[in-house]
């Protein structure tokens, strides 16, 4: 019986290791990736690091040169998928051209998610950080910028605006939320990150609704509500992604915010997979199918598809909402949902920095679900062993009223082991 033909579509890290996971497998049949994107892998989370001057762009591309070779990929480069046609088992690539396959990987990833704003999507002074023209777009744009407005406070928005800082140029964050990173700060975090910000000269519009932007020779003109108006040359859109789906409109695969998939990366269509930033995952915390746009958690769930494409049976339970970055010197964890509310909701944090690391902790009837910790990063993986095993922290420390000390911690997460079933996530 001839190996089946495996087809995956997307060229970023879930379906780089499913190409790999099905070959080390044993797979010697036919491996077809299909990708509207040119060259190698890229992966988005290391533009800053290029963007500061840490790494070369090179680096930004971690599987190589010569990975399709060396595994065997026929590649089909630059050929956007129109149609996935489910029924026939074949992919219709713009121009027509049709690839059958046996088993087929939707790993299409996302892109940014820009806001309907009147002259944003039309300005000559947008610019997006995913892919790796975006990345040389923007690093080209730098040379010639002294002010940039970055639209959306999040993580990606941040972290650019540091950089930003460090090269002398002078930037804005604004944010229609009325907080810092509203996805992964409590607003007291947050409230500490807005006073750092400000003291490196970020100045910060939060609570502001952008309603129209101008372009104006070599600066852009943005329009708030309340007549407020900020000038600058260059606008970095941060405020999120959305999942590349168009493709599957007709296939009958179940979509909610993403394609749902079981265990195995199995969609709700016989022979068809989805990994990554364009499927729905297990939230380890709390059981239900999310979005998770996590590098590490796209790479295992990209493994997870190939192995079962191959012919293995091999289940990934998921992952936790978790991420650690350096923001204007202070190093920020978060672990889980600090934000989570409810009856059963406690929320403890030491409050001050200067006291040493920040530490907020939020529990639901005595288990961990969420916390955030500047520069106190050493507890972050016990914490979110703990949070995986649901541990009841009131069964041990009685009452919850203030923050365990970090010795405390250490002494009540000491039976949590160094690794579960769970493995950290793969570089």
């Amino acid at each position: 019986m001839p190996e089946p033909n495996l087809l995956v579509i997307g060229n970023g890290g879930a379906a780089i290791h499913a190409l790999q996971a099905a070959r080390a497998s044993g797979h010697s049949g036919p491996l077809h990736l299909v990708s509207d994107m040119q060259g190698r892998a890229f992966n988005p989370m290391l533009s800053p690091y290029y963007l500061a001057g840490k790494i070369l762009f090179d680096d930004c591309f971690p599987f190589g040169e010569g990975f399709y070779k060396k595994f065997d990929i026929t590649c089909h480069l630059g050929s956007p998928v129109e149609t996935l046609d489910s029924a026939n088992k074949e992919v219709i690539l713009k121009g027509g051209e049709k690839l059958p396959y046996d088993r087929c990987l939707v790993a299409t990833g996302a892109s940014p998610l820009l806001p309907p704003v009147p002259g944003l999507r039309t300005s000559n002074h947008l610019f997006t950080l995913r892919t790796a023209e975006d990345t040389i777009l923007l690093h080209d744009a730098l040379s010639e910028t002294q002010s940039a407005l970055i639209l959306g406070a999040s993580l990606v928005g941040v972290k650019v605006a540091e950089i930003l800082v460090q090269r002398g140029i002078k930037v804005t964050i604004v944010d229609i939320a009325g907080q810092v990173l509203p996805h992964a700060a409590h607003p007291e975090c947050a409230g500490i990150l807005e006073a750092h910000f400000a003291t490196k000269g970020v100045e910060l519009h939060l609570s502001s609704n952008l309603e129209r932007v101008e372009d104006h020779g070599s600066e852009a003109v943005f329009h708030f509500q309340g007549n407020k108006t900020i000038k600058a040359d260059l606008c970095l859109v941060s405020t999120g992604v959305r999942p590349n789906l168009d493709f599957l409109n007709g296939s009958g695969v179940e979509i909610d915010q993403g394609i749902i998939v079981n265990h195995r990366m199995r969609t709700s269509v016989e022979g068809l997979y989805a990994a990554g930033d364009v499927s729905q995952g297990r939230n380890l915390l709390t059981g239900k199918e999310e979005v998770i746009g996590l590098w590490g958690n796209a790479c295992y769930q990209g493994r997870t598809a190939g192995l079962n494409m191959a012919g293995q049976k091999t289940s990934y339970p998921g992952a936790v909402p978790d991420h650690i970055s350096t923001l204007f010197g202070l190093t920020l964890v978060h672990l889980g949902n600090p934000m989570h509310q409810g009856n059963d909701v406690t929320i403890l944090s030491n409050r001050d920095l200067s006291e040493g690391p920040y530490r907020l902790m939020a529990f639901d009837k005595g288990v961990l679900v969420g916390a955030n910790l500047i520069n106190g990063f050493e507890s972050a993986g016990r914490l979110r062993k703990a949070m995986i095993r649901k541990l009841n922290w009131e069964e041990h420390f009685g009452p919850l009223t203030r923050v365990p000390s970090d010795q405390e911690i250490a002494q009540f997460l000491a039976d949590v082991p160094d690794s579960l079933s769970i493995p950290s996530p793969p570089f």
